[in-house]
C-alpha cells in the first residue's frame, strides 16, 4: 500500500508541480522582457495603457445554434453543460486509474 503512495506521489503529483513552476518560469520570464521592450519605447503612459488595453481585449463571442429545435442545438445544450463537463473530467480520472492499474 504505502509502495503504491509512493508511486501515486512521484509519477503523478510531482511531475504536475514541477511542469507548473517551469511554465511559470517561462510566462514571468517573458512579461519581465515585454515589460523591458516597452519601457525601451518613447511612449507616454497614456499610450502605453492603450495598448495594453488592445492587447489584453478579448472579444466576446460564444457560437450558440439559430434554430431551437435542431437537433445541433440540443447537443450544443447538453455539451456546454456544468454535468457534462464534470462528467467528462469523471471519465478522465477513471481512465487514469484504470491505467495506473495495468
Amino acid at each position: 500500500m504505502e509502495l503504491s503512495i509512493f508511486y501515486m506521489v512521484y509519477f503523478v503529483v510531482f511531475p504536475f508541480f514541477f511542469v507548473n513552476i517551469f511554465v511559470a518560469l517561462i510566462i514571468i520570464t517573458f512579461q519581465e522582457q515585454g515589460d523591458k521592450v516597452m519601457s525601451e519605447c518613447s511612449l507616454e503612459k497614456k499610450e502605453r495603457a492603450c495598448i495594453d488595453f488592445a492587447i489584453s481585449a478579448k472579444p466576446l463571442t460564444r457560437y450558440m445554434p439559430q434554430d431551437k429545435q435542431s437537433f445541433q442545438y440540443k447537443t450544443w445544450t447538453f455539451v456546454v453543460s456544468p454535468p457534462f463537463k464534470y462528467f467528462i473530467m469523471a471519465m478522465i480520472a477513471l481512465n487514469t486509474v484504470v491505467l495506473m492499474m495495468k
